[in-house]
């Protein structure tokens, strides 16, 4: 039977594999046209993985193209397997229309019977209808595997949600993000037995802000506030002067631990402290130093987010502070070592003389770098 205007009609049967299961799992390579060829790749792929539904949606073209066949013999009809890449994406898209156009000039059909597996495959429709009609689609799917297919999607939009979407990936990311990079710094300095304590701060502190709405009040009220960076920057430099505060009242602390007997007063025995002031100073680095040093990171930190966030070259400089800090910490421990010990002088084989002349090469040479990188925005040359 001829269509209206005496065009016969030619259906092309058409089974779409969106991430090129076939060739990766059965190894055949595509398009698949025919009846015969699309029963023995159905076949390899089956064998590879009795599972794929992809191996499925195929037989159940096959059956379809027998059942028409057999039901309408005047028609002409082919069945063909096209696939997409294992990427995904634009590249999966552009594959199927080159290989569907590959076929539509061996056979000029005047419509498509889609067959699919389930949800996925219905989103390159579009695709297919620009190019020739799609007169009907039929779902081939295992039984449950309709459902669990879409959850899958509807669970990875939303996962990808979470992480794209800036709105929920400040929590989603950013809450666990700061829990690593505070256990990351707490592992530095020794201090991993307080991690529980810092990170329900943390948490609770998360939970109240969200909770009370105060980021969306302070949302509200930005205008008047300095902006973000400027924020940032007085945020971490406050807190970077507490921790070293702390840290002063530990060092002060730390200082009667190592001296031993009860010091009497500077104007009664001065003899008294000059010849305990090493062990004095010793004492009150080793005791303040871990906390020095973090709150001078967090401040330098935040100077390297705030000028990022503001596109400006000082930021190399906050992270040459970085380095700096981090030899001072370990040179001002050797050294308090040596002040308590004073008989193990350092060999030039030492840590200590390891420490200063890494210091420095490493100081020196991240100055050249940085120089290099930006000498163009340097206010010299």
């Amino acid at each position: 039977m001829s269509e209206p205007g005496g065009v016969e009609p030619r259906t092309l049967i058409l089974c779409i594999d969106g991430d090129n299961d076939i060739g990766k799992k059965g190894g055949v390579d595509t398009p698949v046209l025919n009846r015969a060829a699309n029963i023995e790749a159905a076949t390899s792929l089956a064998l590879a993985d009795p599972e794929e539904a992809d191996a499925n949606a195929m037989f159940g073209a096959v059956k379809l193209y027998d059942q028409l066949t057999e039901k309408y013999p005047d028609e002409i009809y082919q069945i063909a397997t096209i696939s997409g890449t294992a990427m995904g994406g634009i590249e999966a898209d552009r594959n199927i229309v080159k290989e569907l156009e590959s076929i539509l000039k061996s056979f000029k059909a005047t419509g498509v019977i889609l067959v699919t597996d389930g949800y996925s495959d219905e989103s390159i429709i579009p695709l297919i209808q620009s190019r020739v009609p799609i007169t009907s689609v039929q779902h081939v799917v295992v039984k449950h595997s309709e459902r669990i297919e879409e959850t899958w999607a509807v669970i990875f939009r939303y996962m990808r949600m979470l992480i794209e979407d800036p709105y929920y990936s400040r929590v989603s990311l950013g809450v666990p993000g700061l829990m690593l990079v505070i256990l990351g710094v707490l592992t530095v300095f020794g201090q991993l037995q307080n991690a529980g304590t810092v990170l329900a701060f943390v948490m609770g502190l998360v939970l109240l802000v969200k909770g009370f709405g105060l980021d969306e009040r302070l949302a509200l009220a930005r205008l008047r506030l300095p902006p973000i960076e400027r924020q940032l920057l007085l945020a971490t430099a406050f807190v970077g002067v507490m921790v070293s505060l702390v840290g002063i009242s530990q060092g002060l602390v730390n200082i009667w631990t190592i001296v031993e007997g009860p010091a009497p007063a500077p104007w009664q025995d001065s003899s008294w402290w000059v010849e305990r002031s090493s062990k004095i100073i010793a004492g009150f680095v080793l005791g303040s130093i871990n906390y020095i040093t973090m709150g001078v990171a967090v401040a330098l930190t935040g100077g390297i987010a705030s000028h990022y966030m503001q596109r400006d070259p000082k930021i190399m400089q906050n992270v040459v502070g970085l380095i700096v800090t981090f030899w001072i910490w370990r040179i001002a421990i050797e050294l308090a070592n040596v002040l308590i010990e004073p008989e193990k002088t350092p060999a030039l084989n030492s840590p200590l003389v390891f420490m200063i002349v890494g210091g420095m090469l490493t100081t020196i040479l991240s100055v050249f770098v940085i120089y290099g990188a930006y000498k163009d925005r340097l206010p010299f040359k």
